[in-house]
C-alpha cells in the first residue's frame, strides 16, 4: 500500500479526533485518548473473530428480505462492534475521575470508536485503493463517529442521572448507550447491504437520508453538549449544585435559560425535561 492510501486511510480518522477534541474548552489527558484510541483499534480482533463465527448464523449476505437482513446485522455485527466499544467505555472511562463534564464522555466515546475505525480503514483499504479511502473518508468513518457520539450523549445522561440519585434513570440510559447506536449502526450498515442485493436507486436515496439526518443530530448534540462546560464535582463541592432530598439542587439567584448538567433549554422552567435537575 502506497503512503498516499495509508494517509488516506487515516487522515479522516484523525481529522474528527481534532474536531471532537478541540470541542472541548477542558481538554482531556492526552495519554488517556491514546489509551482508548488504541484499546478501540485492538476491539477489531475479537470483533473479527465473533463476525465470523456468527455469520453462518446471522448471514448478512443472503438475506431474503430487508426485515431478515436487518435482524442479520444487529445480531452478527453491529452489536459485537458496538458491545465492544461499549465495554471500554464503561469500563475504562465512566467511572474515570477524568470524567468531570457531560462532553467528555463523548470525547471519550469517539477516540475509542474511530480507534476501531482506523484498523477497519486499513483493511479495506489495502484491498480497494484510494477509490475506497475516499469513499469510506465521506461515509464509513463519519459514521463510526455518530455512533459514538449517540453512546456517548446517552452515557453522558447516565452520569447525570446517577448524580441526581435516580438509578432507574441511569440504568435506562446505560441500556440506550448501547441499544440506540447499535439501531443506527444496524440501519446504515443494512442499508449498504440491501442494495449491493438489489442495486436499486430507492435504497441509495434512503441511505443519504438517513445518514444527513444522523449526521446532523450528531453534529447538533457535539456542538449543543460541549457548550456545557460545567465541572460537576467541583460545583457539587463549592455548593453551586446540592443534594437536596435525593435531588440536585442549582444554588443560584441568577435567571437560567440552559440546564447546567445538560445544556437543555430549561427557560421558565423550574425542571430540566432531559435530566431533572432542579434549576429553580
Amino acid at each position: 500500500m502506497s503512503d498516499s492510501v495509508l494517509i488516506a486511510a487515516i487522515l479522516p480518522v484523525i481529522a474528527l479526533c481534532y474536531y471532537v477534541y478541540k470541542k472541548d474548552q477542558h481538554r482531556e489527558p492526552a495519554d488517556l485518548l491514546f489509551k482508548l484510541l488504541g484499546l478501540g483499534a485492538l476491539t477489531t480482533i475479537p470483533a473479527a473473530f465473533i463476525e465470523r463465527f456468527l455469520d453462518s448464523i446471522f448471514p448478512s449476505e443472503s438475506a431474503v428480505s430487508f426485515i431478515v437482513l436487518f435482524i442479520n446485522v444487529f445480531m452478527g455485527i453491529a452489536i459485537i462492534e458496538e458491545g465492544l466499544k461499549w465495554l471500554i467505555i464503561k469500563f475504562k472511562s465512566y467511572d474515570n475521575q477524568e470524567f468531570d463534564e457531560i462532553y467528555d464522555i463523548i470525547v471519550y466515546s469517539v477516540f475509542t470508536s474511530l480507534g476501531f475505525a482506523a484498523i477497519e480503514n486499513i483493511l479495506y483499504v489495502l484491498k480497494g485503493g484510494m477509490g475506497v479511502a475516499i469513499l469510506r473518508a465521506i461515509l464509513s468513518v463519519p459514521g463510526h463517529a455518530c455512533f459514538a457520539v449517540l453512546m456517548g450523549y446517552y452515557f453522558s445522561k447516565a452520569k447525570v442521572a446517577g448524580i441526581n440519585n435516580n438509578k432507574s434513570k441511569c440504568t435506562t440510559n446505560k441500556i440506550l448507550s448501547i441499544l440506540v447506536p447499535t439501531v443506527f449502526h444496524t440501519m446504515y450498515d443494512a442499508l449498504l447491504i440491501w442494495f449491493t442485493q438489489v442495486q436499486t436507486g430507492d435504497v441509495v436515496l434512503y441511505f443519504f437520508i438517513f445518514d444527513i439526518i444522523m449526521v446532523v443530530i450528531c453534529f447538533i448534540t457535539v456542538n449543543r453538549v460541549s457548550k456545557v462546560q460545567q465541572n460537576l464535582s467541583t460545583n457539587l463541592a463549592e455548593g453551586n449544585i446540592v443534594n437536596n432530598n435525593g435531588l440536585v439542587e442549582v444554588k443560584t439567584n441568577h435567571n437560567i435559560n440552559f440546564c447546567p448538567l445538560c445544556g437543555n433549554n430549561v427557560m421558565n422552567s423550574n425542571f430540566c425535561s432531559k435530566c431533572g435537575l432542579k434549576i429553580r
